[in-house]
This record gives structure tokens, sequence and C-alpha cells, in this order.
């Protein structure tokens, strides 16, 4: 009797140390990134951001819109989803069934409006209209209102300037950034994006029309002409790697930034109570003791 189960003392050991050596695959779902393929990016996150343990290899797919992200989390095709902390935050207060795994801190992330590149006039009117809205607070004041306490309330609705015989700039919003970049439910723009560009729109004294886009087509709203700006491109601050911004386009000074970056993933539920699962608590405990 002693020799069987010192036998299967043995076997539940090597089972447990081959599961220990077992390497680890961690699927995070991200918005498409315009100048970067999911294998590139996957091998600059694993540099930047995972623990240095060859154990642990991060995969990174990418969706051209939040809805198809949260799709994709829901049907178990990624382990998380990774957002900036507000859009985050946003998603959390919106849905219970998410929350916050992983918050990973990244300076210099920004957002700042895309133009193409024989368009370099009406970006440098942009850079200065979004330069002097932070100088005077506006920015600040417009963070306040849409971003600081994020899904928790509708944002109100915008109204734009009418310029008589002024130019229409047309301006591409996608609604996948809440609530940087927000759609009301019925599909209208609103929030922090309207209102920053109708401030933008009353001081360089043009005609501000919006138009719906899912940010995977961003560079072909501009490529096409379809679009004169879009509200947003990922920029990282003094670096000459820029995963969103492909060659043609052209980018302003940043309009909003943050340092953080949070992963989600969907609670699992045992006997009526939210816990972790099995997999996110290997997660946890390879970043903590390795």
């Amino acid at each position: 009797m002693k020799k069987i189960l010192l036998v299967m003392t043995l076997i539940i050991s090597l089972l447990s140390a081959s599961y220990a050596l077992e390497k680890r695959v961690i699927i995070l779902g991200m918005l498409e990134k315009l100048n970067s393929t999911e294998e590139k990016f996957s091998e600059d996150w694993q540099k930047s951001f995972a623990p240095n343990n060859e154990l642990l290899e991060v995969r990174v797919k990418f969706y051209s819109n939040l809805n198809a992200l949260q799709m994709a989390l829901n049907a178990g095709e990624i382990n998380h989803i990774v957002l900036p902390e507000p859009v985050a935050d946003y998603l959390m207060n919106q849905n219970p069934e998410y929350e916050s795994v992983l918050v990973l801190h990244s300076k210099g992330m920004g957002l700042a409006f895309g133009f193409r590149e024989d368009n370099k006039e009406l970006r440098d009117r942009f850079s200065t209209a979004v330069t002097e809205m932070r100088d005077d607070w506006t920015l600040s004041a417009l963070e306040g209102m849409y971003i600081a306490s994020p899904g928790k309330s509708t944002p109100n609705p915008v109204e734009f300037a009418k310029f008589k015989d002024a130019p229409t700039i047309r301006a591409a919003v996608t609604g996948d950034l809440p609530p940087i970049d927000f759609m009301a439910d019925d599909g209208t723009p609103a929030g922090f994006s309207t209102a920053v560009l109708a401030e933008v729109g009353k001081r360089l004294g043009v005609n501000v029309e919006l138009m719906n886009i899912e940010s995977g087509a961003r560079s072909a709203a501009i490529a096409s002409g379809r679009a004169d700006v879009v509200f947003w491109y990922e920029i990282v601050k003094d670096s000459d790697n820029q995963p969103d911004i492909p060659d043609g386009v052209i980018v302003s000074e940043p309009y909003y930034e943050w340092e953080k970056f949070i992963h989600l993933r969907k609670k699992i539920d045992k006997g009526g109570k939210w816990s972790w699962n099995i997999f996110d608590k290997d997660f946890l405990d390879f970043f903590i003791h390795n």
C-alpha cells in the first residue's frame, strides 16, 4: 500500500511539474492598429509589457470595431480585451458582467486628429485650435463633463455653430472609444468627440459635418476623400514607432492623453457568485511569482 501511495505521489508531482512548465498563451483583443500587423504588434506588446518569462506568450487579435471586440470576448475567442482606462471604465459601468484583470502603465499615449498627408494646412489649423483649447482649459472642462464619470449618465446633445458662406469640413467619428468617441443609442454622434469638434469648428469658423465609420475604416475614409479629418488616431508621444498611423496620414497635436491600459474579462458565475476562473488565477499567479 505504501508503495502504491508513493507511486501515486510521484505521478502527481510529475504532472504538477509538467503543468507548471507548460507555456501559457494569453490572447488579447484590441481595436485594429492601422500601421501594424497582429504578429508585429504581439511581439512589440510582449517586449513592452509582458514579464520577462519565456513560459508566457502574448498573442494579439485585432478587431475593426468595439462591438466585434466585445462579441469575441463573449464567445471566448480571446481571454481579455485591452482598452484605455476611461473606455474600460465606461464598459464596466455599462456591463456589470465585465471586470478588470490587469492595469498596465504606459506614459505618452494619446489621441490626435488624423488628416491626409496633402492636407497639412488643415492639420496645422486644428493643432493651433487644440493648443489654444488646452491653454485656456477648454479641453480640461470638456474632459470633466464627458469623461470623468464614464457610463454613469447620458451625455447632453452638442449643437454645432452654423456659419453662412463658410466651408464645410467632413469629420469621421467611430463611436468605438466611448466615452471619448461616443455614439448615442440611436447612432447619433455625441459626447466628448462632438463637443471637441464643435469647439474646433467654432474657433476655425467652419461648418462641421459628421459621418459615422468603424475604427478599422479610418484611413480608408481619409484616402478616399470621404472625410477631411478623422476624430482619432492613437499616438505614442516621443516615439518613432507609431502602430496606428500609416503612411499617408498626418496627425495634429494630441487633444487627449492617458497613462493606463486596462485588461477586461467576463466574470465567471460559480454557484451564483462571481469569482476568478482557473485560467485567470494562474495568469495572476504567473505575473506575481515569476
